[in-house]
């Protein structure tokens, strides 16, 4: 059995688009006007180190089940 990934800190852009709610296939769907912050870091989805992340707010939080679905390769949307 597998161990549910906590909730991260920073996430890339390409994890950012997967597994935010302000994404649908790849397509940005949310509100008109926001800004983010970006810095090198590690992403705490894909664990890929010294990449462009930011808070996963900044795509309106991570789907429900996000750690499931990624930990089987599948994205439901």
């Amino acid at each position: 059995m597998h161990r549910r990934k906590p909730y991260p800190d920073w996430v890339c852009h390409p994890c950012g688009m997967t597994w935010g709610m302000w994404y649908s296939r790849g397509e940005y769907v949310g509100p008109p006007h926001t800004c983010s912050t970006m810095h090198l870091d590690t992403c705490g989805i894909c664990n890929k180190e010294n990449v462009v992340v930011t808070e996963p707010r900044d795509y309106g939080h991570l789907k429900k089940n996000w750690d499931m679905e990624f930990l089987i390769g599948t994205d439901t949307e």
